[in-house]
């Protein structure tokens, strides 16, 4: 059995003294709308909608059942929540709400938890938390797993292990994390309905900070998001897929990468570094975690390759991959490759298709 307060406060009879200053435990970080940021969630089926109290209780719960499981806490820091709704996650299964008035950036979550050493630190699949769960984990220097549906923990090793939908969820893969703290983004659709115990106590503090409204660095969702509301073709139905990794290095890269997909007819997608850049969407994710493609053409501009990327498109007709590593992974799998700066290669064939 975990160390919830309310466990303890019932077997001594009165009040549980939380030890160790807020430090470890199972921290889950969340914000409300109103800030103007990227706060809306992305569901499996890549539909974007409001996220709402809801997913956080639900996020709330989950925390509980690994801090039971760990012998810990669970903390709740909330941007933007208020006294009502932090007795509701109180019930749900924190034991500390601290409640914000603005919304932090990266640098200011470091900072944060560099001195508090969380073990486990758990995001919702915003955007805001897609943002700043990846950064967190390498700022801090744990490990990450950027999609997960549910968790659990290891009873031997005591380790966080996150369990990642793959092919449409039709098969979850384990993902033990053994760096710490474990950052998890969680798909908060997927867990089970939120505690709601009101014999569970807790504490209520204000959190006296001065954050800036975060934003994820350089990518002009409005841009972005305008920009697919229109895409010539699909995934599911293009013949010609181009494909986008960070060896492109930046959005102007990834812009080359749009555009030589328009010129071909296609379809552009890329891999979970290419969707945590902000360069394509849920929809254009192409992986185990994401969409199966097989168009009759799949060229890989900037793309190591990884067993995930593999999966998912062993059904294209051919794969012509485009990165300047001659023992990338992906050379020995694709059918013609060619050793050269993607972005490079990209405006070659889009002068040479204008002619």
């Amino acid at each position: 059995m975990g160390m919830d307060l309310s466990y303890l406060e019932a077997l001594m009879g009165g009040a549980a003294e939380e030890t160790g200053g807020g430090a470890g435990g199972v921290w889950v970080v969340a914000c409300r709308d109103g800030f103007g940021v990227l706060t809306n969630v992305v569901d499996r089926e890549g539909e974007t909608r409001p996220y709402d109290d809801d997913g956080i209780l639900r996020l709330v719960g989950k925390g509980r059942v690994v801090a039971d499981a760990l012998g810990t806490y669970v903390y709740l820091l909330w941007s933007g929540g208020d006294e009502a709704a932090a007795q509701t996650a109180l019930r749900a299964g924190a034991d500390t709400v601290l409640l914000a008035d603005t919304v932090p950036s990266l640098a200011d979550l470091t900072a944060f938890f560099a001195e508090r050493k969380p073990q486990v630190i758990l995001f919702p699949r915003t955007r805001l938390g897609r943002t700043l769960g990846p950064g967190l984990a390498q700022a801090l220097g744990g490990g990450l797993c950027g999609y997960a549906a549910d968790l659990a923990v290891d009873p031997i090793y005591q380790r966080v292990v996150a369990h990642q939908p793959v092919l449409d969820d039709a098969a979850r893969q384990a993902v033990s994390i053994v760096a710490a703290p474990a950052v998890v983004v969680m798909d908060t659709a997927a867990l089970p309905a939120a505690f709601n115990e009101p014999w569970r106590t807790g504490v209520v503090e204000p959190l006296s900070v001065n954050w800036t409204a975060a934003q994820p660095d350089s990518v002009n969702w409005t841009a972005v998001e305008s920009e697919r509301s229109k895409p010539a073709a699909t995934l599911a139905n293009a013949a010609v897929i181009v494909a986008a990794g960070m060896g492109l290095k930046n959005a102007e890269g990834f812009a080359l990468a749009e555009k030589l997909a328009a010129a071909l007819g296609g379809a552009v997608g890329g891999d979970l570094a290419a969707l945590d850049a902000g360069w394509i969407t849920e929809e254009q994710l192409i992986g185990l975690t994401g969409r199966s493609v097989a168009p009759k053409a799949l060229l890989a501009l900037g793309m190591d390759g990884d067993t995930s990327f593999f999966m998912a498109t062993q059904d294209a007709g051919a794969l012509v991959a485009v990165q300047p590593d001659p023992k990338a992974p992906i050379v020995p799998v694709a059918d013609q490759n060619v050793i050269a700066d993607p972005a490079a290669f990209a405006q070659a064939l889009l002068a040479a298709l204008a002619k």
